[in-house]
Order: C-alpha cells, then structure tokens, then sequence
C-alpha cells in the first residue's frame, strides 16, 4: 500500500480535495486550522484506502473537518481514522460520511474517531453518518469524547513526573497507535514533528 501526505486547509478557508482512488492507498491528512474537507471515491473495483487524520489544538484552536467516503462500485475498501486533543479553548467539528451506492455490493468501511478532551472551555461536534443503497456490505462508526483519567495523572506524578509531563505521555500513548498504522517513517515523523509528540 502506498502513502500519500496530504495538505487539507492549510491557508485555505473552505478547501475541498477529493480523491479517486486507482490502488491501494495510505492517506496521511496534514490538517489547517480551518475548514477542510477531504473525500475518496471508488470508482475501481477491488481497492482498498486508509485515511488518517490528527490533530492537537490549543490557545483558541479551531478544526472543522469533512471526510467522505464514496463507493461506488464492488469490493472496495475504506477505512477511515481520525484522532484529536483539545486543549484550552479550543474547537472541533468533525463530519465523517460513508456513502455507499446501490452497486457497490460487497463493500467493506468504517470511520472512527476519537478525542481526548485535556482544557477548559472546549467544544467538540462528532456526526459520523452512513447513507448505504446496497444490501450486502460491511460498514460501521464510532465516536468518543472524554478526558483524561485523574488516576493516570496521579499514578504517573507518583513516578516523579509533573502534572504537564503526565499529560504529555498520555497524549502520547493516545496517538501512538495510529501514528504506528503510517507505513511511511518519513511522513510518520512529519506528522509527530506536527503533533509535537
């Protein structure tokens, strides 16, 4: 599978990329702090996609993020990932959608997204939606929001670490499993160098 580093909304208010999907692929979404919007479409038979995106917001901070998933023919593939933190202040608004066609029969796809709550005054809208028109295929979403457990906080201070650094190794251990799915190292370390993790 190849791997792609994709740049969604940097210094473009409203962008929209979209993507046909030829061969097996590893997107690597490089978000804006702005409003982006990034879909897939399968038109090819027998392809399958990974899209990844994360994020790590602070000091005012917002994201408001689209993803899309269209399949429009048989036997593909999209699994769709995506992983925030939000600190003081900050905002996120994340629409994942799984479409799925009448003739894309034997479809497989799932969206997920995850966000780890650590500031104050913090907002977070999560509307993971399917539209399926086919009868025989696999798809599913998650969603979860949540903070911190104080338990973990106090068990790494009682090890000699500062309530910062805590947080900054759970943080940590909260991205790194998806940060271990980018096959490429090269864009893996762009995207922690980005996440500051």
């Amino acid at each position: 599978m190849r791997t792609e580093y994709i740049k969604v909304g940097v210094g473009k208010v409203g962008s929209n990329t979209v993507v046909h999907v030829e061969q097996d692929t590893q997107f690597v979404l490089d978000l804006g702090d702005q409003d982006c919007s990034f879909s897939v479409i399968f038109q090819k038979s027998g392809v399958k996609a990974e899209i990844i995106g994360v994020y790590n917001l602070s000091g005012g901070q917002k994201i408001k993020l689209e993803t899309f998933a269209v399949h429009k023919v048989p036997h593909t593939q999209c699994f769709t990932y995506i992983k925030g933190v939000l600190m003081d202040n900050s905002e996120s608004d994340y629409k994942g959608k799984i479409i799925i066609e009448k003739n894309a029969q034997q479809t497989n796809s799932f969206l997920e997204d995850n966000v780890v709550v650590i500031g104050q005054n913090t907002r977070n809208i999560s509307q993971p939606i399917l539209e399926i028109d086919a009868d025989d295929v696999k798809a599913s979403h998650s969603a979860t929001t949540g903070r911190i457990n104080p338990d973990e906080i106090f068990y790494l201070e009682s090890r000699g670490l500062s309530e910062e650094e805590s947080q900054n190794l759970i943080v940590e251990g909260f991205f790194a499993s998806l940060l271990g799915r980018i096959e490429d190292e090269r864009i893996r370390d762009k995207v922690k160098e980005k996440l500051n993790v």
